[in-house]
């Protein structure tokens, strides 16, 4: 009878799991499933590297729960023994405009960073915002981060309505005129098979994403 009880309780132990996987904890299950590293296997030997930007850098990263996702390019430079960036903070936010990019300068400035990477304006072409107020908002943040060791810009991907062409030429040109260089995320999301979504990178691209940045940053990643 003891047998029996301690079976039936391990049976509904198993059960009240896996609603709980498959149910309210679904997606922070899915979040560890999908973790890169987290916060206590970072790197701290290289220039303190803080990314600025949306979806593109946050990827499925959990920020809150110092967990660096695998889709998340920042999480392949600071991941690991010897990752070529030590980690100053990846402040990307999913659906952000670069509104609301530019108003995080002064905490990616606190954070006191060697490295600073931009990326944003894809949300702000899906919201029909005008190009010269994303490359407002752009400029001002380069303005902003000027005593930055070194300050890296990205080209974005389309929205899946509205071409982004335009508004990398802009950046590319914002690059130039600052004498900054460029991570090109835009030729790498369009390749076939590269998004999981029309946007998003996979981890492979992720990591495809993580070498331009580090190029950019005239480092190499292990």
């Amino acid at each position: 009878m003891q047998r029996t009880r301690l079976w039936i309780a391990g049976a509904l132990g198993l059960a009240s799991t896996a609603a709980l996987v498959a149910g309210p904890l679904k997606k922070p299950a899915l979040t560890v499933r999908n973790a890169h590293c987290v916060g206590w296997c970072v790197d701290n030997t290289g220039p303190r590297l803080v990314a600025l930007g949306d979806s593109m850098a946050q990827g499925n990263s959990r920020v809150d729960w110092k967990i660096h996702g695998n889709t998340a390019w920042y999480s392949y430079l600071v991941c690991g023994d010897g990752a070529p960036a030590s980690d100053g903070g990846n402040l990307g936010i999913n659906g952000a405009t670069t509104t609301q990019i530019l108003a995080r300068i002064d905490e990616a400035l606190a954070a006191k960073p060697d490295v600073l990477v931009v990326n944003g304006g894809t949300n702000d072409l899906a919201r029909s915002v005008p190009l010269h107020q994303i490359v407002g908002n752009l400029r001002t943040i380069l303005e902003r981060a000027h005593e930055v060791d070194t300050v890296v810009i990205a080209t974005v991907p389309s929205a899946r309505t509205v071409d982004a062409d335009d508004l990398n030429n802009e950046i590319r040109a914002l690059a130039a005129d600052r004498g900054l260089p460029v991570a090109e995320f835009a030729p790498l999301l369009g390749k076939p098979g590269a998004t999981f979504d029309g946007v998003h990178p996979t981890a492979g691209t992720a990591a495809e994403m993580a070498a331009e940045v580090a190029a950019a940053m005239g480092v190499t990643i292990r």
